[in-house]
């Protein structure tokens, strides 16, 4: 098995985003599509390594996030099949509510930022539960259910390697800070750190993230996202009870990812870049929906 890291070079950058080529014996696909406004450069990688998108056995995506997903209707639109958690399936075959959602966010940027979004043929979308396993290319997959960023969120896991998609975070350029994956509206802390402990559990001998590539050692590197997302969790908790919303929770937390940040040795110049893939007025507003979500719980209670 070979596994090849194709850089989709988001908005002209380099190192934000990947999707995975995986070759068995028997064939290829991909984990991963990004959004369709990445299409060329994903299409340039497979020509790479004499690929039509035709000739993939399959797409596989961790959650139907336009970051990760958005190309899937166009691969499925031209034949391929893509596995999809059980949850997610129907926003690929009927989009619309991705897209009001995500035109809501991102208003006028949103074409240059993502593209497209096609449909994906009923036909062509086949869901994946926790725990089942898809046989492509000689390689056995199996899908793991890890909630926390997304409750629709698969890891998948092939011969003792995991691709973690969203579930552990985004480290770009090789730098030893970690950004939390926090994005409204689905963050939830318990399910986030219990998603980690169940891919420690699975012990895996590589792991890769889609913000960006493969991390040296696993185990360390789940350990270390571990106490970040227990630590800025509970600086937003902190924040929320204080009173922070809006505009100053988001400078606040920056300021606060910043200080980690320089503190750890990043370069600066990776700054942009990570706020490109992972902004850190959205994470903050994830965290402020949890805990402002569990706030009221309590007085319920």
């Amino acid at each position: 098995m070979e596994v090849v890291t194709i850089d989709l070079e988001f908005q002209g950058g380099t190192g934000g985003i990947a999707a995975y080529l995986v070759m068995g014996r028997g064939g290829a696909f991909l984990i991963e599509t990004g959004p369709e406004s990445t299409l060329d450069r994903l299409v340039a990688g497979l020509a790479a390594h004499g690929l039509s998108p035709e000739d993939l056995q399959a797409v596989l995506v961790t959650h139907i996030h336009l970051d990760h997903a958005g190309a899937a209707g166009w691969f499925a639109a031209r034949g391929v099949d893509v596995h999809v958690h059980t949850r997610g399936a129907r926003h690929l075959i009927d989009p619309g509510r991705l897209l009001e959602s995500a035109r809501g966010v991102y208003g006028d940027r949103f074409d240059a930022l993502w593209g497209g979004l096609t449909p994906a043929p009923a036909e062509r979308v086949k869901a994946i539960a926790d725990g089942e396993s898809v046989e492509l290319a000689g390689l056995r997959i199996t899908a793991h259910d890890t909630p926390g960023h997304a409750f629709h969120h698969h890891a998948f896991e092939i011969e003792g390697i995991l691709f973690t998609g969203d579930a552990a975070g985004a480290r770009l350029g090789r730098s030893p800070y970690l950004s939390v994956t926090s994005a409204p509206p689905q963050f939830h802390l318990e399910h986030t750190l219990a998603s980690l402990d169940k891919l420690a559990s699975l012990a895996p001998d590589r792991l890769f993230l889609t913000h960006f590539g493969e991390v040296g050692s696993p185990s360390d590197h789940l350990a270390a996202y571990r106490e970040s997302v227990e630590l800025n969790a509970e600086f937003i908790r902190q924040r929320v009870r204080e009173g922070y919303t809006g505009e100053a929770l988001g400078i606040a937390y920056e300021a606060f990812q910043l200080e980690q940040a320089y503190r750890l040795g990043m370069d600066p110049l990776l700054w942009p870049d990570y706020q490109a893939i992972n902004g850190t007025e959205m994470c903050a507003e994830g965290m402020r929906m949890f805990w402002e979500g569990r706030f009221v719980e309590e007085k319920g209670n």
